[in-house]
């Protein structure tokens, strides 16, 4: 445990104001982030974490008048560190059915990560909760999730690229499916075969010679019934 002192506050001045705490209890810090501001009626200070873990205690509330060397509150050392944010979930983008991917908040005083691997490729389809791309930081890797079943229609930020939290990295089409395949054309029916006109086939087997298939046509006869 490491106690969060008040500091010596100025030649003469023995005593401050607590203005206020930028940390809760149970909130994780860093070594040397500000968690106090103290006021006096010459100066104002500011006064850091001793050391990396969870502010377990805070002693001195706001507005409460402190000296210096009075414990304001303390640090639990070696506590687990904040948990990865979860996957964001991103907000619905003007105009129809189509849904914006944004770089959500990567951690306090994290300004900006960079795009990983993305799991997918424009034009895969995709549901909703799946996995679409890892944002690292130097201090969290921050995983964003399809926000609904669809088309990951958009990549805006290929990886690589350096973000900041709020900018659009990609677009997600909440239309359900992906583009149905093309069907082939259907193969044309065959040509009808040529209706008979009598004058040069004529069905049957009984060979005819030219003037009497001629005879048969013009008269419209049946050979075959023909003995």
């Amino acid at each position: 445990m490491a106690d969060i002192l008040t500091p010596t506050l100025g030649e003469s001045v023995t005593e401050a104001t607590i203005a206020r705490w930028t940390k809760k209890v149970g909130d994780p810090v860093r070594k040397d982030e500000i968690l106090v501001e103290l006021e006096t009626d010459k100066v104002s200070l500011e006064v850091a974490a001793p050391a990396d873990g969870v502010l377990s205690v805070i002693h001195a509330e706001a507005g409460a008048t402190v000296t210096p060397g009075t414990v304001l509150g303390a640090v639990a050392e070696g506590a687990a560190a904040a948990p990865a944010p979860k996957a964001a979930t991103p907000a619905p983008a003007a105009g129809g059915d189509s849904v914006t991917l944004t770089v959500p908040t990567m951690g306090e005083s994290v300004a900006e990560g960079t795009i990983g691997k993305w799991l997918k490729t424009a034009g895969d389809v995709v549901r909703k909760d799946e996995l679409l791309v890892e944002i690292e930081t130097d201090k969290v890797a921050v995983e964003v999730a399809s926000p609904a079943d669809g088309v990951l229609a958009e990549i805006l930020a290929d990886a690589g690229a350096t973000v900041t939290p709020g900018q659009a990295i990609g677009r997600v089409s909440a239309s359900g499916t992906a583009a149905a395949p093309a069907v082939a054309a259907p193969a044309p029916a065959p040509a009808a075969a040529p209706a008979n006109t009598g004058s040069a086939q004529i069905s049957g087997q009984i060979p005819l010679s030219p003037s009497v298939q001629r005879i048969v046509a013009e008269n419209n006869l049946d050979p075959a019934a023909i003995q």
